[in-house]
């Protein structure tokens, strides 16, 4: 967690930064899609990972570069949510169970994510582009699993290889509507998963991790406030 930490401290720094220049701060909040992709599932068949749906909310500054042009630096919180379904009836000797075994895995992060901001037009209403990427630090995850969609019990698996940071590529659009104190904000964005979140010790130097990474489809609202010049 040594990096994640740095991060922390240096977008705080970069946000005093950010207000000290007076443009804007605001917070943001909103749900988050999240899909866990390891192609080896779709081949085996047996366990499909599912989109779920969870929560995020954070803090945000935005600076201007040049033009239309600006950096945004976030300290973001985010729940994820994945639905994992367990098959008996594709392995032979299970054929006859007439039920499948349902699991829910919920992860928690800390998230930093550093993105240009392109503005499309002045005025009282206006939209935006955001390209970027984004450090998250692992929490902790609990597993919750049940029959035929009833969730039973739910364990907590903290230590069973969840790689402790993440980067992410993040793209995204909104629109600001300006409501006289400062602006409410829409937007929408797609982050795709540069590194595998669960890793496998290798073998004599063979790196038996099969791919599995996270992308998810965020969609926010909330407020930006003018610090003034």
């Amino acid at each position: 967690m040594k990096n994640l930490r740095n991060a922390i401290i240096a977008v705080i720094l970069l946000m005093t930064i950010q207000a000290q220049a007076q443009v804007k701060v605001g917070v943001l909040g909103g749900i988050n899609a999240s899909q866990f992709n390891m192609p080896l599932t779709k081949e085996i068949g047996v366990l499909s990972i599912n989109k779920g749906i969870g929560t995020t909310v954070g803090v945000f500054a935005t600076t201007p570069l040049y033009g239309p042009l600006s950096v945004r630096t976030e300290a973001n919180y985010m729940v994820r949510n994945y639905a994992v379904k367990i098959d008996p009836s594709q392995f032979e000797q299970t054929s006859n169970i007439p039920f499948s075994l349902t699991a829910n895995l919920k992860s928690k992060y800390y998230e930093i994510p550093v993105m240009l901001q392109v503005d499309l037009g002045q005025g009282p209403v206006g939209a935006y582009l955001l390209g970027g990427a984004a450090i998250s630090g692992y929490l902790n995850s609990s597993l919750g699993v049940g029959v035929l969609g009833t969730q039973l019990v739910r364990i907590p698996i903290n230590n069973i290889g969840f790689r402790k940071t993440e980067w992410s590529a993040i793209g995204g659009a909104g629109m600001r509507v300006n409501m006289g104190f400062g602006d409410f904000i829409l937007e929408g964005r797609y982050q795709a998963g540069l590194t595998d979140l669960v890793t496998v010790p290798s073998i004599k130097g063979v790196n038996l991790t099969p791919r599995n990474r996270n992308n998810s489809f965020v969609f926010k609202a909330g407020v930006a406030i003018p610090i003034g010049r």
